[in-house]
């Protein structure tokens, strides 16, 4: 029995007659677009083809060329370029480590994603009728690459500085602030504390009270030549951390 080959190898095999002319956005679609994003494109193939999904490549004979990975591929560098030089830039004194945590958040695909969908992108996407309903949760992957792929089309065609004004536009104006008041308070006075050369912090349980199944603990965190803060949680850990982030607003306010 003869083996049947797969749809996009019969689709390859038939040449170059199976191409298509690429999906494209109309003026309104492409001038809406341009604005939710804050750019507009001299050349808009790049965007067009930013847009395609890799689900339509049997359209175009399988030339990889004429879907959004390769612009993925160059958006993802593009991105972590960019962010890494704002997270030197904004936080001069915090270790490498804490920087990576943040790169890490900032540039991955649910971040990707979630840009996307405040820009409503998903509604300019060029789909496969079957990828329509790809999300996973809160995730959609085929946003989270377009959205690095459009980084790379606005790099293809205006540089840098361009891609830089983009990602700026819809990362650093709140996401990035976003994440570092959502890191664990503990966490980020330790790191101040490398980073300043200061001794790490020490922290005591200072009262307990209330019942067994409510408690209420006063804890003090304390680092030596530096200050002191004293909060109160319903566990060690919460009052902890509610210390922390309270000398660490004290230092900020004084430096």
């Amino acid at each position: 029995m003869k083996k049947v080959r797969p749809k996009r190898t019969r689709l390859r095999a038939a040449g170059k007659s199976v191409r298509r002319k690429r999906p494209e956005l109309d003026d309104d679609q492409r001038a809406d677009l341009e604005g939710r994003l804050g750019y507009t494109f001299g050349r808009v193939d790049w965007l067009n083809r930013a847009l395609t999904h890799p689900s339509l490549i049997d359209n175009y004979a399988g030339d990889a060329q004429f879907s959004n990975q390769r612009l993925e591929f160059l958006g993802d560098r593009v991105l972590g370029l960019v962010m890494a030089e704002v997270l030197i830039a904004k936080f001069p004194a915090e270790r490498e480590g804490y920087l990576t945590k943040l790169f890490h958040h900032l540039v991955s695909g649910e971040t990707c994603a979630e840009v996307g969908e405040a820009m409503g992108l998903r509604s300019f996407l060029f789909l496969d009728p079957s990828m329509e309903k790809n999300k996973r949760g809160s995730y959609d992957k085929s946003v989270a690459d377009a959205v690095e792929a459009i980084i790379a089309a606005v790099y293809r065609d205006g540089g840098l500085e361009a891609a830089r004004k983009v990602i700026d536009k819809h990362w650093i104006m709140d996401l990035v602030e976003r994440e570092v008041s959502q890191q664990n308070p503990k966490t980020r006075l330790s790191d101040w504390c490398g980073a300043n050369r200061a001794p790490y912090a020490v922290y005591d349980i200072i009262e307990r009270s209330g019942p067994d199944h409510e408690p209420e603990f006063t804890v003090r965190v304390r680092v030596d030549g530096i200050g002191e803060a004293i909060e109160t949680g319903r566990s060690r850990q919460e009052a902890e951390m509610a210390a922390a982030d309270r000398l660490l607003r004290d230092i900020q306010r004084n430096e």
